[in-house]
């Protein structure tokens, strides 16, 4: 079955389409993320498909010069999402992607309005995003862990931080929620990581600060942030994947947050 397409053409140009000898089942988007003024490339944009319900089932990030991949795990209707700091997301679709082929695609992503009441240039040099300086781009490009900013964050966010581990391979969340303290006050859901055949928790960074240690005791993310404070997440639940700098210190994986005001 070809792939068929539908969207605004304004923002997104089909430039190609070639119907090859893939796997049964496969379905692929790729394509190209450039400024929709300037023509460059967008690097590290965050680009999922949706299923009609909005509900993201794969994601990626584009590399350094804006090309990005995305197969869809059936056939069916998405939506594709793209965003990235300094533009605005796009969400445009549906794609209607049949059993197996290809679909090459140019993205154009708009610059976000900027409003500044007053600008006081002292450098040419572009000043590097808290981020950027805390090397999460790097890593992603490592493709190790499971890495999310913020837009991913708050989709998955529905009632609390804890809600946006619940799709990440080999965590678990304790819902028991037990009482504590003399008032009787509800606990917040608790992460945990498997390791050598026992739950345990992963260690938690926030802003390169240890603020759990984790291990034998429960890690519960609702009582540090909200998900409005979170800029980006990475997990880590294998040592193996575990970034420089970052350690385990109970050995049950890593969890890192960055936040918007900290």
């Amino acid at each position: 079955m070809p792939l068929v397409s539908r969207f605004n053409r304004s923002r997104i140009i089909a430039v190609a389409y070639a119907f090859l000898a893939v796997p049964a089942g496969a379905q692929t988007l790729r394509g190209t993320i450039v400024d929709s003024d300037s023509g460059e490339p967008v690097v590290l944009a965050y680009v999922g498909l949706l299923a009609e319900g909005q509900e993201m089932v794969v994601a990626a990030l584009a590399n350094m010069v804006g090309e990005f991949e995305v197969t869809a795990p059936s056939a069916g209707g998405y939506f594709l999402y793209v965003s990235r700091t300094g533009y605005e997301t796009l969400m445009d679709g549906v794609f209607d992607l049949g059993e197996g082929g290809e679909f090459n695609l140019q993205v154009g992503l708009r610059p976000a309005p900027i409003e500044l009441e007053e600008v006081v240039v002292e450098s040419s040099t572009r000043s590097l995003s808290s981020l950027e300086q805390n090397g999460f781009y790097d890593r992603a490009i490592m493709g190790l862990g499971t890495l999310m900013i913020r837009d991913e964050i708050e989709r998955r966010a529905i009632d609390k931080v804890s809600d946006v581990f619940r799709m990440i391979p080999r965590l678990e969340i304790d819902d028991s929620r037990p009482l504590t303290g003399s008032t009787d006050v509800m606990r917040n859901p608790a992460i945990y990581n498997w390791r050598g055949g026992r739950k345990c928790s992963p260690t938690l960074y926030i802003d390169r600060h240890v603020v759990n240690a984790g291990g034998d005791y429960p890690l519960r993310p609702d009582d540090y942030m909200t998900a409005s404070e979170i800029e980006a997440i990475e997990v880590y639940t294998r040592t193996s994947e575990v970034p420089v700098g970052f350690d385990e210190i109970t050995s049950c994986g890593v969890i890192l947050v960055w936040t918007r005001t900290r």
